[in-house]
């Protein structure tokens, strides 16, 4: 791993808006880093899809840190560490924090639902009080280290509205949050609403087949979003890819029909660091 590069809080003081690829694994860490992506983000849908379960809760702060550090520990770019609820009142996430960083987050997401919580793009979420949730960015601003980036979602506009949720981002950044994020807008407007009427930088989330209309980065720069985060769309590549894969072994008993979309041996020895590690096993 080459050394590490600009913490997240140094991307997003330069111009422009920042673009966070999902990531899950080490070699995917490693792929976005050669695509010249310049920061991750590392996902509970994601996480929680490793293990081969649901986004719903089922996954804690240990495997939520074990992953993260297979990530982070890959590459050289900052990473976003999704922190569901925080697993816990305020002293919980405070540890969460911490622990986190140990792990290499560069910025850390917390959100206002009720634990157990489940994807945003879900229905039937609930959202805790806000000032229980102004209680917990308070905890995490006192714990974090000062180059760690402090994300607050709000998942309220599914069941509360637009205002509201904007109403919950106003006090989440006032309590220290630096980027504020709503999740699961449904139409232009509402996602053009949360970049701008809350007077603190915004994320938006692009989620394919979910309830948020995909807008191009360029797009969503326009609109006045700071960071924009892609956090599971190699979740779903990768699924895809794969039920190919086992169709066509089962069909023909080969690999040649999917062949041409894999890399090679070679290739992925490359991007894994084996020339670095062992130069005598690259022929």
């Amino acid at each position: 791993m080459s050394a590490r590069g600009p913490s997240l809080r140094e991307l997003l003081q330069e111009p422009g808006i920042v673009v966070a690829m999902g990531a899950h694994d080490g070699l995917g860490a490693r792929l976005a880093e050669r695509a010249g992506f310049r920061a991750l983000y590392h996902g509970s849908y994601a996480a929680a899809s490793a293990y081969g379960l649901p986004d719903i809760g089922l996954i804690g702060l240990g495997e939520t840190a074990a992953n993260l550090r297979r990530v982070s520990s890959s590459c050289a770019l900052p990473v976003i560490a999704d922190a569901d609820t925080g697993y816990g009142d305020e002293v919980a996430v405070a540890h969460t924090v911490r622990e986190l960083e140990r792990a290499g987050a560069s910025a850390i997401q917390l959100e206002d639902q009720v634990w157990p919580k489940r994807c945003g793009h879900m229905p039937g979420k609930e959202v805790v009080p806000v000032d229980e949730m102004v209680l917990k960015v308070r905890a995490a601003v006192a714990a974090r280290d000062p180059e760690t980036v402090l994300i607050a979602r709000t998942d309220a506009l599914q069941m509360h509205g637009l205002d509201e949720a904007l109403a919950r981002c106003a006090a989440y950044a006032e309590a220290g949050a630096d980027i504020v994020f709503v999740d699961a807008p449904q139409d232009r407007e509402q996602l053009a609403a949360a970049a701008s009427r809350v007077g603190a930088p915004a994320m938006a989330n692009m989620v394919e087949t979910g309830v948020t209309p995909l807008l191009p980065v360029a797009e969503l720069e326009a609109l006045g979003f700071a960071l924009v985060i892609f956090p599971a769309s190699h979740v779903w590549a990768m699924a895809g890819a794969y039920r190919r894969l086992a169709n066509a072994i089962r069909a023909d008993g080969s690999t040649a029909a999917v062949r041409g979309d894999m890399l090679s041996f070679a290739e992925t020895n490359e991007v894994l660091g084996l020339g670095a590690l062992r130069p005598e096993a690259v022929a």
